[in-house]
């Protein structure tokens, strides 16, 4: 089956260029988070209340600090130190995606890196990496494919399931269903009370999850655009589909349905669209 795919093509001559560039990012990042994973790092609030530490601002510094180096006319998007202009190409910068889990000790934090191209319409992403620091595992993806790789440099091509129901389905979230964090947007309830197997292994690791072949589903009703960056090639590279929340564009209205496929439509149709408020603009 065929959907639309919000990822850009990337080229041969991109591949040798930027893959191996996005390794020794992942390297970079690992090598910033490792140590401060399980040591006591000190938490900080920022504004809007939510946490960060040393590993989150230390990795992004780190990373920004290389592409600027080797990349000096792209831009740079990140979480924690914002925008950078440039021309033509831009990297988004999540350097700890789940830094709630970060600071619980648990193990489904990752670093997330995308890489996107206007070819004069505006960005998209033509590469992404969901990478985890704790188990030293990265996927990178684009719409060609999408790899698992691990820190001994073995690597081994990831697909979405094959396509099944709901009904035979195992369906991720961040959040729980009803609580504060999940907000106003939209529950993932009606989809929980549905699929064989509901849980919250969420954050990047639900997509890593899906992409693997893990899970079916994965479910984000609010997200912020560095969320979802990286996650667009990486599922669409291992054969799955995303959407917003509202069946639309997820890089225009940060939010995330991701699926192997089969299940989308009647996620949506459980979920409906109609309260659902009207997207931003996109960054």
């Amino acid at each position: 089956m065929e959907w639309k795919r919000y990822s850009a093509l990337l080229s041969a001559d991109e591949e040798r260029e930027f893959v191996p560039f996005l390794h020794e990012l992942i390297a970079c990042a690992f090598s910033i988070i490792q140590p401060l994973f399980l040591a006591g790092t000190e938490v900080h609030r920022k504004a809007d209340a939510t946490p960060v530490t040393a590993a989150d601002r230390g990795a992004e510094a780190a990373l920004r600090q290389l592409i600027e180096r080797r990349h000096p006319g792209h831009g740079i998007l990140g979480e924690e130190y914002g925008v950078r202009a440039g021309e033509h190409y831009r990297w988004i910068l999540d350097p700890v995606d789940g830094t709630k889990a970060f600071i619980s000790n648990c193990f489904l934090f990752g670093t997330l890196i995308a890489l996107e191209r206007d070819d004069g319409a505006g960005y998209r992403p033509v590469l992404g990496c969901i990478a985890h620091a704790a188990v030293g595992l990265a996927l990178i993806g684009h719409r060609g494919r999408t790899a698992l790789f691990r820190t001994d440099g073995t690597q081994r091509q990831v697909h979405v399931r094959p396509g099944r129901r709901l009904a035979e389905s195992t369906v991720l979230a961040t959040s729980p269903p009803g609580s504060p964090e999940e907000g106003a947007d939209g529950s993932v309830r009606p989809v929980f009370e549905r699929a064989a197997l509901a849980r919250t292994w969420g954050d990047c690791f639900g997509y890593f999850a899906l992409a693997t072949g893990g899970a079916d589903a994965m479910l984000d009703p609010r997200l912020a655009y560095w969320d979802v960056a990286a996650v667009v090639p990486v599922v669409e590279g291992a054969g799955g589909r995303v959407t917003s929340w509202r069946g639309g564009d997820p890089l225009s209205d940060p939010s995330l349905i991701a699926t192997s496929g089969s299940l989308h439509e009647e996620i949506l149709a459980l979920i409906g669209t109609e309260s659902a408020p009207e997207p931003p603009d996109r960054p």
